[in-house]
């Protein structure tokens, strides 16, 4: 064996054998079915201009053979030359990314998340803000609302609740002379109900009446009666019964005659 045996360089090994049996390296192309650019990148051991490792193991079979070496001595020397390399081979770039792209991505899921809640938050302050601002508004007019019906409804009492035993005095104040008189009105009360009556030109005149109660009213010309409660009363004009239209608790409105 040459010194070149003991090396672990198998395109030397195979250089070495062929030139030491004088084979040039078309008939070993020619023999083995191999390119001769080939040939001479497995003893150049040029990988970049070599396909992959399985392809090339099979060449050099067909190589070892052609030249009458030791195919297997070639593949113990080519594993022995490639081993180091396939284990400190660096990862692809495409597999250095991975990481990178993954924390990215998490970073921008995470900031549009913030966003997406602050967003929500200023939006729900926003609006509370806003509605604490109308609220003393709101109850402003509220009060007033309130203020309003309470003098409306004291008014309406103050003008409604006219003790009953005022009325007799109430409506000799709007009788005219009974002598003159043309006209005599009547009313009879069944029920709760309050009274507005016109007598000629004379003051309106107002009374709130019980059940039981009676009133007597005397005119020359007419009489304009606002009844509170049509259902609860009887009118009679000069003795003759006025029919009064509506409901218990209708306000209506009798012109008479």
């Amino acid at each position: 064996m040459t010194k070149t045996d003991k090396t672990s360089s198998y395109g030397l090994y195979l250089q070495t054998v062929r030139v030491e049996k004088g084979i040039p390296i078309e008939r070993v192309a020619e023999e083995s079915r191999i390119r001769a650019e080939i040939l001479r990148a497995i003893e150049a051991e040029d990988h970049d201009n070599l396909p992959d490792d399985v392809f090339v193991k099979g060449f050099l079979r067909l190589f070892a053979k052609a030249i009458g070496a030791d195919p297997e001595e070639a593949l113990r020397r080519f594993a022995i030359r490639r081993e180091p390399q396939q284990a400190v081979t660096p990862r692809s770039s495409d597999e250095s990314e991975k990481p990178r792209r993954f924390w990215l991505t998490l970073l921008w899921i995470g900031v549009l998340m913030g966003c997406l809640i602050g967003g929500t938050l200023l939006g729900y302050q926003m609006v509370y803000q806003k509605e604490r601002d109308a609220a003393p508004h709101a109850s402003a007019v509220s009060a007033k609302e309130d203020i309003a019906t309470a003098e409306h409804t004291t008014s309406a009492e103050a003008q409604t609740d006219v003790p009953n035993e005022t009325i007799e005095a109430t409506a000799r104040e709007t009788n005219v002379d009974a002598d003159d008189a043309t006209f005599t009105l009547e009313i009879v009360c069944h029920e709760d109900t309050w009274l507005k009556v016109i007598a000629d030109d004379a003051r309106a005149t107002e009374h709130n009446l019980k059940p039981g109660e009676t009133i007597e009213l005397k005119a020359n010309t007419m009489f304009n009666v606002l009844i509170g409660n049509a259902g609860g009363v009887s009118v009679q004009l000069n003795g003759k019964p006025v029919p009064v239209s509506g409901t218990s608790g209708q306000v209506v409105n009798l012109q008479l005659p």
